[in-house]
């Protein structure tokens, strides 16, 4: 049965995580007509179409919005369906003027980066040379440098008025992005596109919709969230983002840039509670209000902290497990995303976090059934600024992959399954049924619906796979013995969670305390781009309000 979903990302670092979360699941594409076939159903968030010479395409059902100047030497309507053997006097022609009395004026193309430049002509491998070092952690300028996946003529959309490179006319509040969704053309477009993407489905589960709360992508994404509210009516998850910028605060501005952030941020997150099923705030800082400090730590991976390219890498390896639930084939009544955020979203609870395992620790000769029984910290390391990993009265959705089913447990008949014989979980058939069990058992009066894949997570090209420390295998699992050099690897087993507890009270009340410190009137900016200060205290007070919901005895 069809479920289609409609994907969105709005804003340059997004799109880092975007274009890292479609090249994963690409790599994970198998063309061989004897292989298994996949467990997860790639239509929910791939379409189908047709290239003008009749050609089968397959892209990303997604529309990304970035300022001028990001695609760089990519096409607006992408190099799949685009004809590149138009010259200038092809072009002037089908305006409709005379070739003769125009004088063109050609900009110089910018050149491509290595990796872009051994690309295939069809764009979907990449030059077999196990040698090449393409170093993207140093050399990746923009998203674009590292996108693997085609895109649909329509999936890219720029901001014409602001680049990033323009420092004097900065795209840097909420109201900038609600002022450029108000003007005709933009919106016209925009909506339009949307139409007929959900047009072509046949039966569209809904949106996901990740962007940059912390500049003008935060207004575009907010009006957004409203126009897909009001005109379909269909569930909505978001995933507000936050890029890892460490900023030094000694200069005024500086101080400004940090204020007008957490400005941006505490008006998304008010807005969201009504526009949208469900949210999560994603980043892999610690604190992301006014200071942008204490990065997170995965066990066995080693990560520049503030590397777009590297951060956006896990981010997408979340999403990429955590959507495992509503993108499985033959789904279940629960394997839907109104599932999903039906679940999560108790007492008007609309705001959950995000946490993460890349890779699960176990090693090569481990049993999931041993590994869960000696772990005494939390299996995920949260991936939701100013949050802990919350450990009663948790409603959570557990994604686990890449766990074969002969690492279960042992066979009755083996001799040393007689240990694993006297636990509990040994009565477990099924990787979801065990780690359900060990969350029931660790979580105090909680609830969590588990999904698992023996599919790993690939991690291919170009996947930054030097974040891995020296002890991960090319399965993803640790040896025994750390030989201190790096191994090829292949593909990785990945545990997300997404949890409701009563712990984000204190991230919504973090942020309230460090917006509620801010003078707006020392911001004029906001003034003058529409903003009114009623509107302003009423959403401040929202924020209060939806962090009473978090609290054990808040009565709905």
């Amino acid at each position: 049965m069809p479920r289609e979903i409609v994907t969105f990302q709005l804003g340059n670092y997004s799109n880092y995580i975007g274009t890292h979360w479609w090249n994963i699941q690409e790599a994970g594409f198998n063309y061989d007509p004897n292989a298994e076939p996949s467990e997860i159903d790639h239509d929910v968030l791939f379409r189908e179409g047709q290239t003008a010479n009749r050609q089968t395409t397959f892209t990303p059902r997604l529309l990304l919005l970035d300022l001028k100047g990001t695609l760089k030497f990519m096409p607006e309507d992408g190099d799949l369906y685009s004809d590149g053997n138009k010259d200038e006097n092809d072009i002037v022609q089908a305006i409709g003027w005379d070739p003769v009395k125009v004088e063109v004026i050609r900009k110089d193309p910018v050149q491509k980066c290595k990796f872009q430049k051994d690309l295939t002509v069809d764009g979907q491998e990449i030059a077999e040379d196990e040698e090449e070092d393409y170093n993207l952690k140093d050399t990746v300028e923009d998203w674009i440098d590292f996108s693997y996946t085609r895109y649909h003529p329509r999936s890219m959309n720029i901001v014409r008025e602001y680049s990033h490179s323009n420092e004097e006319n900065q795209f840097d509040t909420i109201t900038n992005g609600m002022e450029v969704w108000e003007k005709f053309e933009f919106q016209d477009e925009f909506t339009d596109k949307i139409r007929q993407y959900v047009e072509e489905c046949d039966a569209c589960q809904g949106f996901q919709t990740i962007f940059d709360c912390i500049d003008g992508f935060a207004g575009i994404g907010v009006k957004t969230l409203l126009h897909l509210q009001d005109e379909y009516g269909k569930t909505s998850l978001a995933f507000p983002t936050i890029p890892p910028h460490v900023v030094n605060y000694k200069n005024a501005d500086n101080v400004m840039g940090a204020s007008i952030r957490v400005v941006n941020t505490a008006l998304a997150v008010s807005s969201l509670i009504e526009c949208c099923s469900l949210f999560v705030p994603l980043s892999t800082m610690g604190r992301c209000w006014r200071d942008l400090d204490k990065p997170r730590k995965l066990p066995f991976t080693s990560y520049e902290e503030s590397n777009l390219y590297h951060t956006s890498a896990l981010i997408a390896s979340f999403l990429e497990t955590i959507s495992l639930r509503y993108r499985l084939k033959n789904p279940t009544p629960s394997n839907y995303l109104s599932s999903l955020c039906g679940e999560m979203t108790v007492y008007g609870r609309s705001m959950a976090a995000g946490a993460m395992a890349l890779p699960i620790p176990m090693s090569t000769t481990e049993d999931l059934i041993d590994f869960l029984d000696k772990a005494e910290e939390p299996l995920v390391t949260s991936l939701t600024p100013n949050c802990t990993i919350g450990t009663n009265y948790v409603t959570q959705s557990i994604s686990i992959r890449g766990i074969p089913r002969n690492r279960l447990k042992r066979p009755p008949t083996v001799k040393s399954a007689q240990r694993q014989q006297r636990m509990a979980a040994y009565r477990c058939d099924t990787i979801s049924e065990m780690v359900q069990l060990y969350y029931q058992c660790q979580f105090h009066a909680s609830m969590a619906h588990v999904t698992a894949c023996s599919t790993p997570m690939n991690v291919r090209l170009p996947f930054p796979v030097e974040i891995f420390d020296s002890r991960v295998g090319f399965d993803g699992f640790l040896s025994e013995i750390d030989l201190g050099i790096k191994q090829k690897i292949n593909s990785a087993p990945v545990l997300a969670s997404l949890q409701s507890s009563g712990t984000l009270a204190d991230t919504l009340d973090s942020l309230h305390r460090e917006v509620n410190r801010i003078k707006i009137a020392k911001i004029p900016r906001y003034y003058e781009s529409g903003l009114e200060r009623e509107n302003y205290l009423e959403n401040l007070e929202q924020l209060i309000s939806f962090k009473e919901r978090y609290e054990d005895n808040y009565d709905i």
